[in-house]
């Protein structure tokens, strides 16, 4: 163990000897081991056992031998690093169970579990993201998910394990009173000039799935949702799959009541629940410019008396012509349909007016510039 609290394994071929002969003798080692280890936990911060062959069994015992202790096991570890090594699954399942426990490794922050020799089980990818998602402490885990679902919630705990982390070092600056006014990302001065109204330029925000959007703090992303408010030049709207919450409905709600530009919106797959549903309604209710609206695949359903308050916050809208909502209750819905297909019907019938009096104009001048002929003759 050096100087910084780093333990680093140095002899890679003393598992290799035991993987394919006797199980015995190698778990009797793995057991000597932990004792060790546990002897020195005090002064560990840093666990690098990658690239030793270390087999499932050895997560299993190390986390057995924490949970007896919890509180008092490497109370001051902050990174375990298992890169390359041959866990498949339930060594994992055992080390996401003890990151799961409030009472354990309370100051682990990084997680190395890449390039295993063969693939980690969907049951441990599974219960790490599960991990993650209720520790408070972890901001990186290496390790390559295959499930979609898994993937996107470990990134989730991950991002917003960060923040936290970020705003704790802010607020820590701020006591000591050495906190320097950062400088705004370039996320966040993209739509400080949409809410100023300076870029006349930009017509179609676009931003799906971006990290940078994700990693910013909540008062900034509800922000972006007021930013909408007095701009004109913004006419679509497309923001997937980067969390926008209830907060940012209710922002983005308010802005599109007052709103005259723009004319589509796709807010699909966030995490958008009945409150910020409610929100958006009320201000579709008040707008008379938006020709498209899409908030589907959110993360959960509303509930049945949030649908039952959809149509009469929509019912004054007369711009909406195709409406994209996740709604179970069917009389609910068919009342939906039933705004938008008589704004279709209203539509149509102002362009047919619209049409037959430019055909009229047209008409007139023919017949004026005709009589104009013949007075001249």
């Amino acid at each position: 163990m050096d100087g910084n609290g780093c333990f680093k394994f140095r002899d890679p071929l003393l598992f290799k000897t035991f993987t394919k002969t006797n199980e015995k003798a190698r778990d009797k080692i793995i057991r000597t081991f932990v004792k060790q280890l546990r002897k020195h936990a005090n002064g560990i911060t840093q666990l690098d056992l990658s690239s030793i062959l270390l087999p499932d069994k050895f997560l299993e015992d190390l986390v057995e031998a924490i949970t007896r202790r919890p509180a008092e096991s490497f109370p001051n570890l902050q990174l375990i690093n298992v890169e390359s090594n041959l866990l498949k699954g339930p060594g994992i399942e055992a080390l996401a169970k003890v990151i799961a426990n409030k009472s354990a490794l309370k100051y682990l922050q990084v997680i190395l579990l890449e390039n295993q020799k063969d693939s980690i089980s969907s049951a441990a990818e599974r219960a790490m993201a599960d991990s993650v998602k209720q520790s408070q402490s972890i901001v990186i885990c290496s390790m390559s998910i295959r499930c979609q679902f898994a993937s996107k919630d470990m990134n989730d705990a991950l991002l917003y394990n960060n923040d936290q982390l970020r705003l704790a070092r802010r607020a820590h600056q701020s006591e000591n009173g050495t906190l320097k006014e950062r400088k705004r990302t370039e996320m966040e001065l993209y739509f400080d000039s949409i809410a100023a109204n300076e870029a006349e330029d930009v017509t179609e925000v676009s931003i799906v799935g971006d990290t940078k959007f994700k990693t910013l703090e909540e008062v900034e992303k509800v922000k972006t949702g007021s930013a909408f408010a007095n701009n004109t030049s913004v006419k679509s709207v497309k923001m997937e799959l980067i969390g926008l919450n209830d907060d940012w409905a209710v922002a983005f709600g308010e802005a599109i009541a007052q709103n005259e530009t723009i004319t589509k919106v796709n807010i699909d797959s966030n995490n958008i629940t009945g409150r910020g549903m409610l929100a958006l309604f009320e201000g579709l209710g008040d707008n008379n410019s938006i020709e498209e609206f899409q908030v589907r695949h959110q993360k959960k359903p509303m509930a049945s008396t949030d649908e039952e308050e959809l149509y009469d916050l929509l019912a004054s809208n007369t711009s909406l012509i195709k409406l994209g909502v996740d709604v179970r209750n069917q009389l609910v819905k068919t009342k939906l349909e039933r705004i938008v297909a008589d704004n279709r019907e209203q539509i149509r019938k102002l362009r047919n007016a619209q049409k037959k009096k430019e055909k009229g104009n047209d008409k007139k001048k023919s017949l004026l510039k005709g009589l104009s002929k013949r007075v001249r003759i």
